[in-house]
Order: structure tokens, then C-alpha cells, then sequence
């Protein structure tokens, strides 16, 4: 890692509790769906984790502290409702959803693979997948990943947003 790369790094880490998810994003108010998709991947490639193999334990802390905002940020605003909510608490001078205003995914109780399947097969492709996960092999967790969600009948929302995530997440190990 470049000292810049670990300069700017402390920098958002300094900011972040003094910023809006728009200003994380790096975004206006008025970015459509988009653009916000957009200004997350770019944000993703820059800070997920797994994108600096050769951090510090303190370091790797930061960075998933800082993802971690960004996931909050994207989710929230991507979301409709959830952004029509936040663009009011920002009204209020607010700048953070309070928890109780989240999705329980975002705070921490977010199911397993398996869990959000229904179908055996799906349980099956899901258990696999998250095997692959375990062990860094994105693509092939990504293909069990949609086997289980072709087992779901292609309308389990919440098996998409993940495999969504997954795919984020390789974008951000340039695979």
C-alpha cells in the first residue's frame, strides 16, 4: 500500500462520523438509482476490504469500518422509502439512519444463506455457496448462489440482493 493510499484511508476514516451518506458516496441529493449504483462500485473498489490484501490488522479495521458506512449508505439510498426517510432526518440535521430505522441486515442479523432459502435444493446450492465464500472462491459461490436462487423459482429478493453483494464484492478484487 502506497502512504498516499494510507493518508487518504485515515482521512475518510477522520470524516466519516461527520458525513452523509451522500457525501460518502461522493453523490449529490439528486443522484438517481444510477448514479448512486455507480458512485458505490467506485467506492467498493476503493475500500472493500479484500481489495488490500496487504493491510495491517488496525488498518483492516478502518477499511471495514469505512466499507461498512458505504454498504449503510448504498442500501439506504438505493432503497425508496428508506432514502425518503433519510432525506428527512438530513432535513433534521441528522446524519446517520438511527438502527431502529434499518433493515435488520444492516444491523448485524442478517440470515445465512440457507436461511433465506425455502426449497431443499436451494438450502443445498446455499450451503455450498457460502462454503465457497469461507474459503475466497467468489466465483464458484457465485454460481451455487444462483443455482439456489433458479431452485427459489427466481423470486427469492433477498438470495438476489445478496448474490448482488457478492458481486460487488468481486468487482472490488477486480474479478
Amino acid at each position: 500500500m502506497q502512504p498516499h493510499e494510507l493518508t487518504l484511508i485515515q482521512h475518510w476514516d477522520e470524516a466519516l462520523d461527520e458525513s452523509t451518506y451522500y457525501e460518502i458516496l461522493g453523490i449529490l441529493e439528486i443522484a438517481d438509482e444510477e448514479a448512486i449504483k455507480i458512485a458505490y462500485r467506485e467506492f467498493a473498489r476503493a475500500f472493500h476490504p479484500d481489495a488490500h490484501p496487504d493491510a495491517s490488522p488496525e488498518l483492516a479495521r478502518t477499511l471495514r469500518r469505512i466499507f461498512q458506512r458505504g454498504v449503510e449508505a448504498y442500501r439506504t439510498l438505493a432503497d425508496p422509502k428508506l432514502r425518503a426517510s433519510y432525506d428527512m432526518a438530513v432535513a433534521r440535521g441528522a446524519i446517520r439512519m438511527k438502527d431502529s430505522q434499518l433493515p435488520p441486515q444492516m444491523l448485524g442479523g442478517a440470515k445465512s444463506l440457507e436461511d433465506l432459502c425455502a426449497t431443499l435444493s436451494a438450502k443445498l446450492a446455499a450451503r455450498k455457496a457460502d462454503e465457497f465464500i469461507s474459503n475466497g472462491d467468489l466465483s464458484a459461490a457465485k454460481r451455487e448462489l444462483m443455482m439456489a436462487i433458479v431452485h427459489e423459482g427466481g423470486r427469492n429478493t433477498e438470495l438476489a440482493e445478496r448474490l448482488d453483494a457478492l458481486d460487488l464484492a468481486m468487482f472490488a478484487k477486480g474479478q
